[in-house]
């Protein structure tokens, strides 16, 4: 009971502000925004409907711009930037390691943001001494059993 007022008005400011996204989102279900009341479409079923919306869809794109790009759309950047990179290896400024090709920054993000996942701090990273490796490979293995 504690969640219905959050949702009610998360589905209220939905209808406020993105009313043809959440309608669309709706059709895509098979229900009408105008069903809402009936017993074919409760205020539940709205805020469902909308927490789950898939990636790149329209109303995903408005309330997150880095909803914008579906998984498939991540795949074709790392293929395309793949590609790139391997053609400009054979190049004279390659060979030489200028002007590396830089991958397609998806919707909604910063190459500059610190708190991109991608960006790693390198006094974050901690090493391993040599004696404190062999110790840890020279533990006793376990076989699990699938």
């Amino acid at each position: 009971m504690g969640q219905e007022p959050k949702r009610l008005a998360a589905v209220l400011w939905l209808i406020d502000n993105h009313r043809d996204e959440l309608e669309y989102e709706l059709l895509k279900a098979g229900v009408r925004l105008r069903w809402l009341g009936c017993p074919l479409l409760s205020w539940n079923d709205i805020y469902l409907i909308a927490v789950n919306c898939e990636a790149g869809s329209p109303l995903a794109r408005t309330l997150d711009k880095r909803m914008a790009w579906k998984p498939i759309d991540f795949w074709m950047r790392s293929i395309e930037y793949s590609l790139r990179w391997l053609v400009w290896t054979k190049t004279k400024d390659g060979q030489k390691g200028r002007r590396k090709p830089k991958p397609v920054q998806p919707p909604g993000t910063s190459a500059h943001d610190p708190n991109r996942r991608d960006v790693v701090d390198k006094s974050d990273l901690v090493g391993m001494d040599k004696r404190s490796l062999r110790d840890y490979l020279n533990r006793p293995r376990i076989a699990v059993n699938t």
